[in-house]
């Protein structure tokens, strides 16, 4: 039987970013795209078209995906996502409609097709590389309780983050489960765990820009920032001076991270992630807390 293919699906951002994983082998595309479900079927098609079951295993060199619509040996587009066995996907946090475009295919492959599918945030997957890279290593070496936070883009002059306790600095070990290594195990067929134990801190927050040196401050004094300065090139001007930094090289969602972080972590939750309340939570929160506030009158006494 021929062997399935491994998928993953980023459209959290402005890009959309899919991985293949076959052969023992990592296989990606990005495109910058405003109304990404336009191109995420060409996409996908592109990719699986040159990499159906057990293709991959045989080639050698610079991969070369198919073109959109045409035919590696499988037809449609519909026969080639039956090549995919397993689907690792993003649930947040990013924007409303991308979510909505990944989330709904992967309940659609996952219901019709029975396709295993996993979930990671964007926390787990910059942590994940942040955690396996040697600039990691190098200088979390010595440190007591070193932390890793995840910084992102949300809108305007808002970012999510998430802290995450690193432990066991100082030698490669597994990421709690969380396969974040570049290599492939010796079966050539999963990405072998390297890195360091970390686990989340507190729960994601979603911040405006001038409380960020404050929450990030408040982690301690060894903090390894971690952000995505592809979606907002001047993200690390709001990490306090001091800080670790991760490089420009993996300060972005890698495509094949979507991969490694999921199978590592066989999360099957689906819910998207979105962090910042709705418009109308917002506004009945500040509703009440007027009218608490009122009710209070000037001595606060809580008598009119």
């Amino acid at each position: 039987m021929a062997e399935k293919l491994t998928a993953g699906i980023c459209t959290s951002g402005s890009r959309v970013k899919l991985s293949a994983l076959a052969g023992g082998r990592f296989y990606n595309l990005s495109k910058k795209a405003l109304n990404q479900e336009k191109v995420l079927f060409s996409m996908f098609d592109r990719l699986l078209g040159g990499l159906r079951p057990g293709a991959a295993a045989r080639t050698s060199g610079r991969y070369k995906p198919g073109r959109p619509g045409h035919s590696a040996g499988q037809g449609k587009s519909g026969g080639r996502l039956a090549g995919v066995g397993t689907l690792c996907v993003i649930t947040g946090p990013g924007r409303f409609t991308g979510l909505r475009v990944g989330l709904t295919l992967a309940g659609i492959l996952k219901t019709l097709a029975g396709i295993r599918v996993y979930s990671s945030t964007l926390f787990d997957i910059l942590a994940a590389q942040a955690a396996a890279s040697k600039e990691f290593r190098t200088w979390a070496a010595g440190k007591n309780e070193p932390r890793i936070v995840a910084l992102v883009h949300a809108f305007k002059d808002e970012y999510f983050c998430q802290a995450f306790q690193a432990r066991g600095a100082g030698r490669p070990c597994e990421i709690k489960g969380l396969a974040a290594g570049s290599g492939s195990s010796a079966a050539g067929r999963e990405p072998r765990p390297a890195g360091y134990k970390f686990v989340p801190a507190c729960a994601p927050q979603w911040f405006k820009d001038t409380e960020a040196a404050g929450y990030l401050a408040a982690q301690g004094r060894d903090v390894y920032v971690i952000a995505d300065a592809q979606e907002k090139a001047d993200i690390y001007s709001l990490v306090p001076a001091g800080f670790g930094r991760a490089p420009a090289r993996i300060s972005k969602i890698l495509p094949e991270f979507i991969i490694k972080t999921g199978l590592a972590l066989k999360n099957s939750d689906l819910s998207p992630l979105y962090l910042k309340p709705a418009k109308y939570e917002l506004d009945r929160t500040s509703f009440y807390a007027d009218k608490k506030s009122s009710k209070r009158g000037p001595g606060g006494s809580g008598r009119p």
